[in-house]
């Protein structure tokens, strides 16, 4: 019996099936050995590591040994990236295959791809490996050297050599906002009786608006009292190229602008058609396309839409510093798939961008007309754009966030020299826009514009900062200046710790600066540099900034910490403090929301001087008929879950909705809930077409069930 030893249980039994009766397909269900959670576990002499084995993934290390024991071939098939191959070296060091180790690469689950791999197996590639060993150890010294000095500002507070740069570049954003000093100026519009739409402009078309009002109504009295008449025509045929096929990051914008997916949620779903083998591999930097998938998306628009076949494949440049590991993302049949809900509107959304990147580009009409006062100095100009062959436009619109222009229009045939009675005259009163706030798509742009990160960290990152409450989610409409949209912007809290990262630590909320230890972690998985050296370097210029970092940070949180015990409300928000928090009976200063072992408690702000606390029960939020309130806290935002009740029974709801979504199944409140022997996570009880039956509460990551045990079943089975 041959061994294939994958990552996620998901994905067993369809490879199992493409291998055949000769393979025994099992999964580590994920990282089984990492560094441990609660402490440093990096010697800061020699900078080696020290992993340990997840107390929770114990039971599926027995079994891995077990099967390895029976095998007489060990394939690792964990996923085609550096992290996959991290997990695989740790699956050879736990099992000690040693030379036993086979490691077999496929970027799509389909029968050819598996079987090919496991052809032709390679060794576990070293570099690979010494890269993410470096960024763990790297991240691992950063965050838990510089979390314990800021969380004297308030518990649960962190800082990351990621995630830090990401929250500067979205404070930052707010700081420019506030910042930002409107400036008048009017728009003159005319509308022509045959229904076009002109705007002031100069003879050549750019836009003319008047920062002075006596100069603009003077324009618009002028404007009314000549006549018009068509000055000139210009139309150019332009061609329109379709999009690059997907990689992992404009995905995520797509899905973001197009479907309202949280980059969290897309990859999520994305894991979920990857294992299905729906899709190829979902974390990619690249644009290309192979060969075989050219010629799948070429026979399928020969047999479709043959008038939007080129004659030569369309290609695609990467952007600079992509990896280009993998293909980009698509789907790995064209051919009718069995998918509901998130799934099936992702995958359509692959879909249509794989085929419209192979298609012809769509022609243009675009057309210009400029009119002109008959004895005076001003013109007006008015565009349209006809769509003459649409080919891959037919399959949905280009840009992850395009921008519309108001003022196209469906031009009326006119010709030069034509009088054009006017209709109405326009003058529109408006004042310069600050930067907008981003929207979850726009951020993961300009991370990876950046340099910040790499796309499987995009999502993590920014649900990071979510947990944290540094950033929150708010209506742009809400806030002057802004388009009616969901804005990223930072909280009180994520504003106090970018000012002290920037005062103390400035380096690391630097792009530049997590771009380049990015650049040293590709050039050492090219093996270009030993990933030691690279530490050792790194760390010894990094200790003594945050010697000075510290004796900065003490002084800036004291001060805040007073302001906020003297009742300034900014400082206490900035403090991490709630002004409508319950006050300690004991001394009077506010209290703070905190965790502990037994749920969530207020605890006065004054620890560890003070002592005091109160349950969280007595601050519940108020409730809606029909709820009860639960111990258990929201995994999104921290609020009490509440159980409610829905058409397939109770389930536990944040009670921060609508603003927080997040649900749970309602076996968590019981404190002997069903485990799930793939994963660990809590299992909750399903209805099916066949009944009830227990399902992983990680469902769709964890497919695993298991029947429900009558109570008569059981007393029948003790006798």
């Amino acid at each position: 019996m041959n061994l294939v030893i994958v990552e996620s249980p998901n994905k067993c039994k369809k490879i199992s099936s493409y291998l055949g009766p000769g393979y025994r397909v099992v999964a580590t269900v994920g990282h089984f050995r990492d560094l441990p959670a609660r402490e440093l576990a990096v010697d800061e002499e020699t900078l080696d590591p020290t992993y340990v084995v997840d107390p929770e993934k114990e039971d599926i290390v027995k079994r891995l040994k077990a099967e390895a024991s029976k095998a007489t071939e060990i394939y690792l098939a964990p996923d085609p990236d550096r992290e996959g191959e991290a997990i695989g070296w740790h699956v050879a060091q736990v099992l000690k295959l040693g030379a036993r180790a086979k490691r077999i690469i496929f970027h799509e689950i389909t029968k050819n791809a598996v079987q090919k791999a496991v052809a032709v197996p390679v060794p576990i590639d070293i570099n690979l490996v010494n890269a993410q060993q470096a960024r763990r150890v790297l991240d691992r010294l950063v965050g838990y050297k510089v979390s314990p000095l800021i969380q004297r500002l308030g518990p649960g507070l962190s800082a990351g050599r990621v995630q830090t740069a990401t929250l500067h570049i979205v404070a930052q954003r707010e700081r420019d906002r506030l910042t930002f000093v409107p400036e008048p100026y009017f728009v003159i519009k005319v509308n022509y009786a045959n229904g076009m739409l002109s705007e002031l402009s100069d003879d050549k078309g750019k836009p003319i608006r008047p920062k002075d009002e006596p100069e603009a109504r003077e324009v618009l009295e002028s404007t009314k009292t000549h006549l018009h008449i068509v000055k000139s025509i210009e139309r150019k045929v332009t061609d329109k190229k379709a999009p690059a096929p997907f990689t992992t990051s404009t995905l995520q914008q797509a899905a973001s602008a197009r479907l309202n997916f949280t980059p969290d949620k897309t990859m999520k779903v994305a894991q979920a058609l990857f294992e299905a083998g729906a899709i190829s591999y979902h974390r990619s930097d690249s644009v290309n396309l192979s060969e075989d998938a050219v010629r799948m998306a070429r026979d399928w628009i020969g047999k479709n839409r043959p008038e939007s076949l080129p004659d030569k494949s369309p290609s695609y440049k990467s952007k600079g510093g992509a990896q280009e590991a993998h293909e980009a993302i698509r789907p790995t049949s064209l051919d009718e798939v069995n998918l509901t809900g998130d799934q099936k509107t992702l995958y359509d959304l692959i879909r249509a961008r794989f085929l419209a990147c192979q298609m012809k580009p769509a022609k243009l009409a675009r057309t210009l007309v400029i009119t002109a006062l008959v004895g005076g100095d001003h013109h007006y100009a008015a565009r349209g754009t006809e769509i003459l062959e649409p080919h891959w436009l037919a399959l949905g619109r280009a840009d992850e966030e395009e921008k519309k222009d108001e003022d196209d229009q469906i031009l009326p045939e006119v010709r030069r020299e034509e009088e054009l009675p006017v209709e109405k005259v326009d003058l529109l009163s408006k004042e310069t826009k600050p930067p907008p706030g981003f929207t979850e798509a726009g951020l993961v742009k300009e991370m990876e514009k950046l340099g910040i990160g790499r796309p499987s960290t995009y999502a993590s990152t920014i649900a990071i900062l979510y947990r944290r409450n540094y950033i929150g989610r708010h209506t742009d409409a809400d806030r002057p200046g802004a388009s009616r949209r969901k804005a990223v912007i930072p909280t009180p809290i994520g504003m106090q710790v970018d000012d002290l990262m920037l005062a103390g630590l400035e380096c690391i909320t630097s792009h530049e600066y997590t771009a380049r230890m990015e650049e040293k972690l590709d050039v050492i998985a090219r093996g270009d540099l030993d990933w030691k050296d690279f530490l050792k370097k790194w760390y010894f210029d990094f200790k003594p900034l945050l010697a000075r970092a510290a004796a900065t940070w003490a002084e800036m949180i004291g001060d805040v910490r007073k302001r906020a015990a003297a009742g300034d409300e900014t400082a206490a928000r900035a403090a991490g403090i709630d002004p409508d928090a319950p006050v300690c009976d004991l001394c009077g200063k506010p209290m703070r929301l905190r965790k502990g072992k037994n749920g969530d408690f207020w605890g006065c702000s004054g620890f560890p001087e003070c002592r005091g606390t109160k349950p969280i029960a007595a601050q519940a939020p108020a409730r809606k008929r029909g709820e009860k309130a639960t111990e258990i806290t929201c995994p999104a935002c921290g609020k009490p879950m509440v159980e409610r009740k829905g058409k397939n029974g109770k389930f536990l709801s944040c009670s921060g909705y609508p603003d927080c979504r997040e649900t749970a199944p309602i076996e968590l409140t019981k404190k002997r809930a069903k485990k799930c022997s793939e994963c660990g996570r809590v299992m909750a009880k399903r209805k099916g077409r066949s009944g009830d039956f227990w399902g992983c509460s990680g469902y769709p990551e964890c497919k695993h069930t298991e029947a429900v045990v009558r109570k008569s079943a059981r007393k029948s089975s003790k006798k």
